[in-house]
């Protein structure tokens, strides 16, 4: 087990068995206590297993970050248990369905992909900034999408990816002075599930599809005191398509 989290206490909303889950074994890895909010038991329980195995502790909350009496319930019982709250991960989304086009979304769709991004967000911002005005600081994670990402998708899909990386930059403008860093992930595209046991680097070439692991890294470095001088920054991680290296298309395959 590293120690880049070492007595630190992060809470993810969104333990799904792909990033969020990545993310949570991994902080638990550097030595964080990780509380994990998903809307379904298996999720939970899956992850808080896989990270109490390895020596790790675990929380889970069960509720959707969609629903705000539901986040603050999960901030209150992650302080109530381990005493204090660093990290806050926003990973919830989905809808991205890269083959529905404009004429096929009416208003629900479209504002449920407004709330799965972007109310979440708002939630768990709201609920974790008293607590990390109280202790001195705190960093806040958002997962938006590279820009190739948000153009393939549907409209709606790029729309709340879009907004996250606006909100994100702005929360981070007002929230500096508190000393609470506010980054954001933008995965291209991710295809596997985590696989079982630790997070480990992915060796090869960049002539691949992403996985969870490339994303958890990434994230790593933006919750850590190593980033303790970043804040309002947007992080591509896409094996390079936003840098033109190759299209979108190569990596459907």
């Amino acid at each position: 087990m590293g120690g880049r989290l070492r007595n630190k206490v992060a809470l993810i909303g969104g333990v799904g068995p792909g990033m969020g889950q990545a993310m949570a074994v991994l902080f638990a890895q550097e030595g964080a206590a990780v509380a994990l909010m998903a809307r379904r038991d298996d999720h939970l329980a899956g992850t808080a297993e896989r990270i109490e195995q390895s020596g790790g502790r675990a929380l889970a909350c069960r509720g959707d970050t969609t629903h705000e009496a539901d986040v603050q319930r999960a901030v209150a019982q992650t302080v109530a248990t381990f005493g204090r709250l660093d990290i806050v991960v926003c990973n919830s989304g989905g809808q991205f369905e890269p083959t529905r086009e404009f004429d096929q979304m009416d208003d629900a769709y479209f504002n449920r992909a407004i709330t799965n991004h972007l109310i979440t967000l708002l939630y768990l911002a709201r609920h974790s900034r008293p607590i990390f005005r109280s202790q001195g600081g705190g960093a806040i994670l958002t997962v938006a999408a590279s820009e190739s990402v948000r153009q393939e998708g549907n409209p709606a899909y790029g729309a709340g990816k879009g907004g996250v990386v606006g909100l994100t930059l702005n929360l981070a403008r007002e929230f500096f002075p508190d000393n609470i860093r506010v980054n954001c992930v933008a995965p291209g595209l991710i295809r596997a599930p985590l696989a079982n046991g630790n997070v480990a680097p992915v060796a090869g070439s960049t002539a691949r599809t992403g996985r969870p692991e490339d994303v958890a890294f990434a994230a790593l470095y933006l919750v850590s005191d190593e980033a303790s001088w970043v804040t309002g920054q947007v992080l591509a991680v896409d094996g390079g398509v936003d840098a033109g290296a190759r299209p979108l298309w190569q990596f459907e395959r």
